[in-house]
């Protein structure tokens, strides 16, 4: 390996991410009785820190590359890529719609109309909810959408069991032997849940979705609105009391990642459906959107985001970055400094607003 100061900040970035999921991973083999939920919450950022590290080290340190070479490749590759939700360039808002228009009503086909006694249908629920501390932070449509379960999955347990144990050990594979040798130990997030953390209601999607966000909004862009909101509340209240220094950096990617795209997607949904929404609503998504730090965090700022994705910072930064410096200098190195300060110091409570936001909108 060629030692520049790129791949200098590409492996400590690495080292970070993967020491903050090893952490993880032990604490779930731990107690593997509370474990589903959080795996269905955190499945794609594994899958994109997986598949992230292991092509930036194909390119800085192949021979370790080739020891982390790992199987189910697609699922990696396409868990990945739904961090994007409606900002994935190869798919429109239209084909995510799409996507959750075929899980919701393969839901509706497998759970309702079941029983015997039609007096009892309407008692059938094909929508299930987890919260975290009273925040959504997984559906049964969000987790088929990151995984790819069919329905049948969540009605059998042992089927879910085996396909999640199945995805973890090629993760697990992964993070154990990337981790090898680094100072990994320590407590991870998922240490400090409790069970009563943990609720699970069963809904009918119908009627769930017609009381979410606003009437004007198809069903199934409420369901992928629903695993945004999800998705948000991941970052910003069920990793939350990871107080481990070594996480903070892994933790200020997380968000910033999800928040980037949560809010390039309302845009996208604001430009869609916006004029069409009601006042409440609309308002609702334009505070949101128009706030200095949303604004911040939506211009473009050269290969930011990419280097924190994709680890490699490019070459025009890379004198000015330094493992001793906050982010590595990153942040200086693409924002003014009162923008790079401001950013820094307000993304985690910046990422609790929009998540508070968009539940309030999500289950009003």
């Amino acid at each position: 390996m060629t030692t520049t100061p790129g791949n200098d900040i590409a492996l400590a970035l690495i080292a970070q991410d993967i020491m903050f999921l090893r952490r993880f991973a032990r604490s779930i083999t731990a107690a593997p009785q509370l474990a589903v939920v959080p795996i269905f919450c955190m499945h794609n950022y594994m899958c994109l820190i997986i598949h992230e590290s292991h092509r930036a080290l194909r390119h800085i340190a192949p021979d370790l590359s080739d020891a982390l070479a790992y199987d189910y490749a697609p699922a990696i590759e396409r868990a990945r890529q739904s961090v994007k939700l409606y900002d994935d360039k190869y798919k429109e808002l239209d084909d995510i719609g799409a996507d959750f228009r075929r899980i919701v009503d393969e839901h509706r086909e497998e759970f309702l109309n079941n029983t015997w006694l039609p007096l009892a249908r309407p008692l059938e629920k094909d929508l299930v909810l987890w919260r975290f501390r009273g925040r959504l932070v997984s559906t049964s449509h969000t987790a088929s959408f990151f995984l790819a379960f069919p329905p049948q999955a969540f009605k059998d347990s042992e089927m879910l069991g085996a396909k999640l144990h199945a995805i973890a050990v090629e993760q697990g594979s992964y993070i154990a032997t990337a981790a090898d040798g680094l100072p990994w130990e320590g407590q991870s997030f998922f240490d400090t849940v409790q069970e009563t953390d943990l609720t699970k209601t069963e809904v009918r999607a119908e009627k769930y979705y017609r009381l979410s966000f606003d009437p004007i909004l198809p069903e199934e862009i409420k369901a992928s609105l629903a695993a945004m909101t999800c998705a948000l509340n991941t970052t910003s209240v069920l990793v939350t009391d990871d107080r481990n220094p070594s996480s903070a950096i892994t933790l200020w990617k997380l968000r910033y990642i999800t928040l980037h795209h949560a809010l390039s997607s309302l845009r996208k949904l604001d430009e869609e459906y916006g004029a069409q929404l009601r006042p409440p609503d609309r308002s609702l998504l334009k505070g949101v959107l128009d706030s200095p730090t949303s604004n911040l965090i939506l211009q473009t700022h050269g290969g930011f985001r990419n280097t924190l994705v994709h680890y490699r910072p490019s070459w025009q930064v890379q004198e000015r970055l330094s493992l001793q410096a906050p982010l590595y200098g990153l942040l200086d190195a693409y924002f003014s400094v009162d923008e790079a300060q401001a950013l820094y110091e307000q993304l985690a409570d910046h990422t609790a607003h929009v998540a508070s936001r968009m539940s309030a909108w999500c289950e009003n």
